[in-house]
C-alpha cells in the first residue's frame, strides 16, 4: 500500500513530469485496413480486460506463502521488533500492525508500532528509537529510503536488519540480509486500467491524478499507462500530478480543474484512498455527477461507497493488509536469523458494483482478511517458522 504524504516531497516530481498518452484516437486515418485493424484490436482488448476481471475480482484461492523454512527462529524468542508505517493510523497500516503483532506473538517476539506522522524527523527518530532499543529488525512500511537514508544506514551498522515495504526499489538495488525492499502490490493502477477498458468497452476518456511524490507512485502509473496503449486503441488517458504540498482543498480543486479542462473526461481515478474525499468534492464542483471515480488503496471508505451506489465511486482496489502483516513478518524473520530474504507477495481484490455486494464493509471485515479469502495462510507461515 503507497500512500501521499502531507509534508515530504522526495523530488519525484522532477523525475518524471506528467504524462499525457492519447493513446491511437479512434478517429479514422483515411485507410478502411487500418480503421478495421484498430476496430480489431479494440475488440481482442476488451475481451482481455473482461478476462483479466474476472481474475482481479475474484477471492485468493492460493495464498503465496514461500516454501523455504526459516531455522532458529527460537533465538528470537522475548526480541522487539519495531513497525514504522508512514502515518500510524491510516486503516491499512492499522490491519498490519495488528496482524504482525500476532504473528511475531507465534514466535514469541514483541512488536513496537512507532508513528512516521509523514515526516522525515519524526521518521528517522523511529528509527534512532529503534536502533538505541537494540531491536531485532525494523519494518518501514511506505516510506522511500530516502526520507531517511541516514538512519537506515546507521541501524545497518549496528547490524539490524531493515525492510522497506511497499516501495520500489531502485535500480541496481540487490535484497541483503541487513536491506531488503518488499513491494507490495504494485499493479494497482494497472487493475484499474483493466477494468476501465472493459467498463467503457474499450472507449474511456480518462483523467489519471498520479502522486508525485514518491518514485513508486509514479512508476506505478507510468507502468499502466501501456495497457491502454496496447489493449485500448479507442481509449484517451491524460495524467495530472497532484503533490505532499497540495491541501485537500487544493486536491479537490485540482480535481475540478483536471475535469473541466478535459470535459469528455468519463473516468476519473485518483491514484490512492488519501486523496478519495478531496477527488469527491472537486467532481461535485466541476458539476460532473456522472463521471466515474477509482481509486486504489482502499478501505471501507471508497468501499462503503461502492457499496452504497449514490455516489461517483465506481471501482476500487484493496490489498489483503492481514497476510500483508504476516508476509513482513515471515521477512524480517528471515532477515533477522539470516535467512536470506524471499519474494514476498500480497493479495489484493478489484471491487466494483458485481461483487461489492459479495463482503462485509466493515473494518472487522477488513482486519480478518475476509474481504480476500480465509485465513488459512497463518498456519501455513507458522509451520516455515518451526511453531505450527
Amino acid at each position: 500500500m503507497t500512500h501521499r504524504w502531507n509534508r515530504w516531497v522526495a523530488g519525484a516530481s522532477a523525475i518524471a513530469a506528467a504524462a499525457l498518452l492519447a493513446a491511437c484516437s479512434s478517429a479514422s486515418s483515411g485507410s478502411s485496413s487500418a480503421s478495421t485493424s484498430a476496430s480489431s484490436s479494440g475488440s481482442s482488448g476488451v475481451a482481455k480486460a473482461q478476462s483479466m476481471i474476472s481474475q482481479l475480482e475474484a477471492t485468493t484461492s492460493a495464498y503465496p506463502v514461500p516454501t523455504a523454512s526459516i531455522s532458529s527462529v527460537s533465538r528470537l524468542k522475548g526480541k522487539t521488533f519495531y513497525y514504522i508505517p508512514l502515518v500510524q493510523f491510516i486503516p491499512g497500516f492499522v490491519v498490519t500492525a495488528a496482524t504482525m503483532k500476532t504473528a511475531l506473538a507465534a514466535v514469541g517476539a514483541n512488536l513496537q508500532v512507532c508513528n512516521g506522522q509523514a515526516q522525515p524527523s519524526a521518521i528517522s527518530a523511529c528509527i534512532g528509537q529503534a536502533t538505541g532499543a537494540g531491536a531485532a529488525g525494523i519494518i518501514l512500511d511506505s516510506i522511500p529510503e530516502g526520507m531517511a537514508a541516514n538512519s537506515i544506514s546507521a541501524a545497518n551498522a549496528k547490524g539490524i536488519p531493515v525492510i522497506i515495504a511497499d516501495q520500489i526499489a531502485p535500480s541496481g538495488t540487490s535484497n541483503t540480509d541487513l536491506l531488503t525492499y518488499v513491494p507490495g502490490v504494485v499493479n494497482q493502477p494497472t487493475q484499474i486500467a483493466w477494468w476501465i477498458i472493459a467498463n467503457s468497452g474499450g472507449k474511456g476518456n480518462l483523467v489519471i491524478a498520479e502522486e508525485a511524490d514518491s518514485p513508486s507512485s509514479i512508476q506505478y502509473v507510468q507502468s499502466s499507462l501501456a495497457i491502454y496503449k496496447q489493449y485500448c486503441p479507442g481509449c484517451t488517458v491524460t495524467v495530472k500530478q497532484i503533490t505532499a504540498t497540495m491541501t485537500s482543498s487544493e486536491i479537490a480543486s485540482a480535481t475540478s480543474a483536471n475535469i473541466l479542462a478535459h470535459p469528455d473526461a468519463t473516468y476519473y481515478y485518483t491514484e490512492f484512498e488519501d486523496s478519495l474525499q478531496p477527488a469527491i468534492q472537486g467532481i461535485q464542483q466541476s458539476n460532473k455527477p456522472t463521471i466515474n471515480l477509482a481509486v486504489a488503496g482502499a478501505s471501507t471508505d471508497s468501499l462503503g461507497l461502492l457499496a452504497k451506489g449514490s455516489g461517483p465511486v465506481r471501482a476500487s482496489v484493496a490489498v489483503d493488509q492481514a497476510y500483508a502483516g504476516f508476509a513482513l513478518t515471515d521477512e524480517i524473520l528471515r532477515l533477522a536469523t539470516k535467512s536470506s530474504p524471499v519474494t514476498e507477495d500480497f493479495p489484493s481484490r478489484l471491487f466494483d458494483s458485481s461483487n461489492i455486494g459479495t463482503i462485509q464493509v466493515t473494518s472487522a471485515a477488513q482486519a480478518s482478511g475476509a474481504w480476500f479469502g480465509d485465513s488459512s495462510y497463518t498456519s501455513d507461515f507458522e509451520k516455515l517458522w518451526g511453531v505450527g
